[in-house]
């Protein structure tokens, strides 16, 4: 089991990367034996430097001799190539619904690692904030939940309700990964007075990669899980969220020494804290 997790794992950064390597940006880059960056785009030239595409001396990025895979994901291509460059360099984009709904799925093994391993089965759970990492039916099939998922983002929730309503609805046995609970509600806002007022007082509160106030969720759930995604995910999904107007996250550590929370789970991929 450790080493099929494992190679889940590692096969999923590969996909990643290559994904990051099909795009027009990181084509360019590549090309080039030395380039001396705009520095607006140093996040990015970062990520290819950690991915071992280049060398950094000085301020000059050094081309190493590793090669580009053979084809990548056309989703991560295109976050980065349509909104991640146009926010670095202050250009005007379009926001893509679709495409930001389809970048969630990215974190697929970051949610069933969380409905399989740390939630204990059923209650009443409030996914506070879908994107960037799109919880929502995992929680239902893998541990019994009944949902909340809340963001300000209407036309991105409006995706995920179609696709919810294409899933049965009806009692699963547990080996099921896509029927939900009875019970999942979009709520296209992050009030916690309209929340509470609506719902009452929330089992888990789940909240992954995003700037939150934690004592005002402790407020309205009795637990709080909070998901730090690491690497170059999470550096993916950092200059998303930014680039759509959300904050830069904080680490497990910094809620820790805030908030006073465990941290139940750290990896090189994720950390994992929970507050009660």
């Amino acid at each position: 089991m450790v080493i099929l997790i494992k190679w889940f794992v590692l096969t999923h950064v590969d996909s990643i990367e290559a994904g990051i390597l099909a795009s027009n940006f990181a084509r360019l880059a590549i090309m080039n034996a030395a380039i001396r960056p705009d520095e607006r785009l140093e996040p990015l030239y970062k990520i290819l430097l950690e991915l071992g595409y280049f060398i950094k001396r000085g301020d000059i990025y050094m081309r190493t001799g590793k090669l580009p895979p053979d084809r990548g994901d056309p989703i991560v291509a295109n976050v980065i190539d349509n909104i991640i460059v146009p926010y670095l360099l202050g250009n005007s984009f379009e926001l893509n619904t679709t495409l930001l709904h389809s970048f969630t799925y990215l974190f697929q093994e970051v949610r069933i690692r969380v409905a399989s391993e740390i939630l204990p089965w059923g209650g009443l759970t409030l996914v506070y904030g879908f994107l960037p990492c799109g919880f929502s039916s995992e929680l239902s099939a893998q541990a019994g939940r009944d949902l909340v998922i809340s963001d300000d983002f209407q036309d991105v929730l409006d995706v995920e309700s179609e696709r919810l309503s294409l899933l049965p609805i009806f009692s699963a046995p547990l080996t099921s990964y896509l029927a939900p609970a009875a019970f999942i509600a979009v709520e296209p806002t992050t009030d916690l007075s309209l929340l509470q007022s609506k719902y009452g007082k929330f089992d888990t509160a789940i909240v992954c990669h995003r700037l939150s106030n934690i004592e005002s969720l402790r407020n309205i759930s009795r637990e709080i899980i909070y998901i730090y995604v690491k690497g170059v995910l999470g550096e993916l999904a950092t200059l998303m969220s930014k680039a759509v107007g959300l904050e830069q996250p904080p680490t497990c550590e910094e809620l820790s020494t805030k908030y006073g929370g465990q941290i139940v789970e750290n990896d090189e991929s994720v950390c994992i804290t929970d507050f009660r």
